[in-house]
């Protein structure tokens, strides 16, 4: 059974964060982290909840005296910097080092990043805002950004599907709590998507269609631009 269909996906969740999780059963979640995306979007919501950013003015700044005394009781004078440390021409160096490390750092980010094209916008056929479909040359990468937040109610989750224009079954591409961010497409997929094809959203059980072909209402679409 798919970890992300289990009634108790937000308790683990929970235990997880606290680390109160262990064993097995850590190991466990730790695998439907990596295998189901349902389940890792439901972890980042959570964290989001459990662990919000600290505020830069919560942040303090130690008193002077208290850095005085832990001086005074590591001995740390006697790990002055040399003579020969504090000339300006290793500090020069140091920098000039550290400026083509960063400029190497960078570039092979830049390298491992894929280009995104956007590809689509689903909508309801409402006239309401949609979501904005993006995708790597190669189809590995689809990341989605939706005009607004789009979360799955609590035990139901989003499953996005392939539906070909040759008619033949729906395929499904994702299952998430959230409309929002970037996935992976599985493999076998990547070389079905075509110009003309469609992407399409159903609101599933928690974890995704247990048939394997969408149960719930359709409540987004869109063509796949001819460009792709």
């Amino acid at each position: 059974m798919r970890l992300g269909r289990s009634e108790h996906l937000d308790a683990l969740c929970g235990e997880y964060l606290l680390g109160t999780l262990r064993g097995a059963a850590r190991r466990r979640f730790e695998r439907a982290l990596r295998q189901e995306p349902f389940v890792a979007s439901r972890l980042a919501s959570w964290q989001n909840l459990m662990i919000p950013n600290p505020a830069e003015t919560q942040r303090m700044q130690p008193d002077r005296k208290v850095w005085q005394r832990i001086s005074q009781d590591l001995s740390l004078h006697k790990y002055k910097t040399p003579w020969y440390a504090r000339i300006g021409l290793w500090r020069g160096w140091a920098l000039v080092t550290t400026a083509a490390l960063a400029v190497w750092v960078g570039s092979s980010l830049m390298v491992v990043q894929p280009q995104l094209v956007a590809v689509s916008t689903l909508s309801s056929g409402e006239g309401a805002s949609g979501v904005k479909v993006s995708m790597s040359p190669d189809h590995q990468w689809m990341e989605m950004t939706p005009s607004r937040p789009v979360q799955a109610s609590p035990g139901q989750s989003y499953e996005v599907w392939l539906v070909r224009k040759d008619g033949s079954a729906p395929l499904s591409m994702a299952v998430l709590a959230a409309l929002d961010g970037r996935v992976e497409v599985p493999e076998p997929l990547r070389a079905l998507i075509t110009r003309g094809d469609t992407l399409a959203v159903s609101v599933e059980p928690a974890g995704g269609s247990p048939t394997g072909a969408p149960t719930g209402p359709i409540i987004l679409s869109g063509r796949i631009d001819p460009q792709v």
